[in-house]
């Protein structure tokens, strides 16, 4: 006996997924609309006032504690479990021991050689930054050229351009930092200061060529809107790095661009976030699975909040300037594990990130 059409399309309904259309949240919850906002109004501020973003140096490091920043790290505890399929605490700590002890070995470096411990975790920021805006702007899928080109020039056009800019003001966070983490502070190695803005100089024409190389190499495979947006976003991240203070520079970009991209990928990828519990679709159902990730670092983010406090009171007590270099001094101690987790995530698999 065949179906009726209606009930056949009733049937059918649960099982066909439309894919969303594309409109305004495509572009609002975007991989660019939020991150330029930001570059935006820091390269304003910058522009205007660097007196006045060297004032508010701390408080990008200070929101991203709780917004986007802190949280997209601590929900590895979360992650690490979902990616293993692993269920109940004892698995869960066994499987997170590894990130345990890469943190540890991290600090110890730092406690030993705190300039060697820095100026390794910059290269891997570099690359940590670079990579995650890779995957973010597809440009991951355009070849190797276009992928390491994006990659390490975004890196080098940020954090190498605000140590040529003002090599100071750039350093003095880690030189806090090993004084305060490290007994041996005075007798170990620390970079010159003009040595080291000559290697940043040298980095920032590296930055502007390679950035050249995959705007150029995405352009060759028919993604010429999308590269030169890349390059409005390199000019972007170079400007801000030269007008305002470091600090604010790396700050605004940690929290707005990176954290911001980092957590859209998490929120946007099912295995992570559970699509039986939140809801496909665009709008306000990314907006939940945003809350959502917040909600899944909560785990991690109590002794976080238990490390940060010996942090600052070593750093200074719990002032603006002490708590944004006890979260730098944290991510120095957790950004390899970070760094190495990330490579393991699934291609996000939900809008409006994965791909139509």
């Amino acid at each position: 006996m065949n179906a009726s059409p209606s009930s056949a399309a009733a049937r059918a309904t649960p099982l066909e997924v439309s894919p969303p259309a594309a409109g305004a949240g495509s572009v609002v919850f975007g991989p660019r609309a939020l991150p330029w906002a930001v570059l935006a109004t820091a390269l304003a501020l910058g522009a205007a006032d660097p007196a006045l973003t060297a004032r508010a140096a701390p408080w990008p490091f200070i929101v991203a504690l709780v917004v986007f920043g802190m949280p997209h790290g601590a929900a590895d505890w979360t992650v690490a479990a979902r990616l293993a399929n692993r269920n109940d605490l004892r698995t869960r700590l066994f499987g997170f021991s590894g990130y345990l002890v890469l943190m540890a070995l991290s600090l110890g470096l730092i406690a030993w050689q705190p300039g060697v411990a820095a100026m390794l975790f910059l290269l891997l920021t570099m690359i940590h930054f670079g990579m995650a805006d890779a995957t973010a702007l597809g440009g991951d899928d355009d070849g190797p050229l276009a992928r390491w080109g994006l990659a390490l020039g975004r890196g080098l056009l940020l954090l190498a351009t605000a140590f040529a800019a003002h090599p100071a003001e750039a350093w003095a966070p880690f030189a806090e930092i090993g004084e305060a983490l490290s007994p041996r502070a005075s007798a170990a190695w620390r970079p010159d200061l003009g040595t080291l803005q000559q290697c940043a100089l040298v980095g920032v024409a590296a930055g502007v060529v390679l950035a050249l190389a995959s705007v150029i190499a995405r352009a060759r495979r028919g993604h010429a809107r999308d590269a030169a947006l890349d390059l409005v976003e390199h000019a972007m991240v170079a400007a801000v790095a030269t007008l305002a203070d470091p600090l604010f520079a790396v700050g605004c970009y940690f929290i707005g661009v990176h954290a911001f991209r980092h957590t859209r990928r998490l929120a946007c990828t099912s295995t992570i976030v559970d699509p039986a519990a939140t809801p496909r679709g665009r709008g306000a159902g990314f907006v939940r699975r945003l809350l959502r990730v917040h909600q899944l670092s909560q785990p991690l983010m109590w002794p976080t909040a238990l490390c940060l406090a010996p942090l600052c009171w070593l750093l200074g007590g719990f002032n603006a300037g002490a708590i944004a270099a006890a979260s730098i001094a944290f991510y120095m101690i957790t950004t390899l594990p970070h760094h190495l987790l990330g490579l393991k995530l699934p291609k996000a698999d939900m809008p409006p990130a994965a791909a139509s």
